[in-house]
């Protein structure tokens, strides 16, 4: 061994992965065999991913390069650490084909109930090495993504998926996913807010200024002023100071309204609407009350399902005021739209029975109807099929509105101050216009009139 190791020796790496030949007096190098080389290979315990001298010129390579590769281990694959896959868009920018004004700024990250927020993906244990003496060498293990749920948000163990319980804005941090209800801007909305569109509830803690719009899924609060603005939640909607709308203002709730004052607006609510002032010169709209019973109802028009109580109604100067009830003017209007569709269908209708008639007896006399009558024929069924599904639908909405129109249970008005001139009282299709001023009373509909009750 003593001879052999005159000639040639190995040398280990620290990492024991690697075995390298060499030539310590290169005179000798043509005498070395191949059972020199196993033999000092043996020497050393080096018996894993050892060169496979039989196949190779490995003598060659040594005389040339003074050295060579002839054992080799293999590394450890170390495992990847998890991770966490976000599901659902965080980008708050908006794309220029996606913007209708200079108001639309930004997108709040929206994600809807049962959404998959994330997902977390696992650390993998990669693989043991093993180093040329045959010994394993032990690999990293991947670490954990540590991810927890936040509000709103629930974890599936089975999935390893983050999931949203309700609506709202999504907030991925390091180690939490939350999913917020309630959108929240301290202070008026600005060009750096932009307009504002949420799946969820909104609180601005300031002023809506002209030209900026709001559009929430939940409910909206407003801490100050509305200007000519459009606000429409699905829930309910308080602005505390007032709408201040210069005739362009749009204010909508599938719930109840509660604000200060109204003034130069369209207002509807799917349920109530209450005002702690006054209502000028405005459009409301509501499916059951009004109240507005410490101030007054100047101008414009007010309709309710059920019931409206307000103190005063008009002004001195006359100013034309209706308010409506059972269904608003609005609706009530669009029953004269209704009835003259529904005769230009029957007409049609009338119109394409005659021409489908007159091929069928046409068809019977000859047998067989020319190629263009045959086309004719497959497009007056299919005119007609769709003609008598529209006709249906017209009816059906008459129908209904005739019922809302006819249906005066409950309905009334409730002055308790002093009802002006020139206020229209309308109780479906029944009108009353009042020639004098009437104090503390209420009005309602008996035996197709109106009537008036002092309180």
């Amino acid at each position: 061994m003593n001879e052999i190791k005159e000639k040639i020796d190995i040398n280990i790496s620290k990492n024991r992965l690697v075995a390298t030949l060499y030539v310590k007096d290169p005179d000798a190098a043509e005498d070395i065999t191949e059972e020199d080389v196993l033999e000092l290979l043996s020497s050393y315990d080096i018996i894993f991913g050892v060169m496979n001298l039989a196949k190779s010129d490995w003598k060659q390579e040594l005389i040339e390069n003074n050295e060579l590769v002839i054992a080799e281990g293999k590394k450890p694959e170390n495992g990847t650490d998890g991770k966490l896959v976000v599901k659902q868009s965080t980008d708050r920018s908006l794309a220029e084909e996606e913007k209708k004004n200079f108001r639309d700024i930004t997108r709040i990250p929206m994600v809807a109930e049962n959404d998959i927020l994330a997902q977390l993906i696992l650390p993998t244990d990669g693989e043991p090495g093993i180093d040329i003496f045959n010994e394993s060498l032990k690999q990293k293990k991947g670490k954990h993504y540590k991810c927890k749920p936040g509000e709103n948000v629930s974890f599936d163990e089975a999935e390893n998926t983050f999931i949203a319980t309700s609506n709202g804005q999504l907030s991925v941090s390091a180690q939490v996913i939350n999913v917020y209800p309630l959108y929240e801007i301290n202070g008026d909305l600005t060009l750096e807010t932009g307009n504002i569109e949420f799946n969820g509830s909104v609180m601005i803690k300031g002023n809506v200024p002209t030209g900026f719009s709001v559009t929430a899924n939940g409910d909206v609060t407003v801490y100050g002023i509305v200007e000519a603005s459009y606000i429409n939640a699905g829930g309910n909607i308080l602005i505390r100071e007032g709408i201040a709308g210069m005739e362009r203002a749009v204010v909508t709730a599938g719930a109840n309204i509660e604000v200060g004052y109204i003034n130069q607006a369209e207002v509807t609510a799917g349920n109530d609407l209450k005002v702690k002032k006054s209502i000028m010169h405005s459009h409301c709209v509501t499916q059951q009350n009004i109240f507005c019973a410490n101030g007054s109802i100047i101008g414009g028009s007010c309709s309710a399902g059920k019931v409206i109580e307000v103190k005063n109604v008009g002004n001195l100067a006359n100013s034309k005021t209706e308010l409506a009830f059972g269904i608003s003017k609005k609706r009530l209007d669009s029953v004269s739209d209704l009835k003259k569709e529904q005769k230009e269908l029957k007409d049609n209708q009338h119109k394409l029975r005659m021409l489908g008639d007159q091929l069928k007896q046409k068809k019977d006399a000859v047998g067989e109807l020319p190629t263009k009558e045959r086309i004719m024929l497959l497009k007056q069924w299919n005119m007609l099929e769709k003609t008598t599904e529209k006709l249906q639908i017209v009816e059906n909405e008459l129908n209904e509105l005739q019922f809302e129109i006819g249906n005066h249970d409950g309905m009334k008005l409730m002055v308790n101050g002093k009802a002006y001139e020139h206020v229209v009282l309308m109780f479906g299709k029944y009108k009353r216009v009042l020639h004098q001023e009437h104090q503390y009373f209420q009005a309602y509909l008996e035996e197709k009139e109106v009537m008036i009750q002092s309180l």
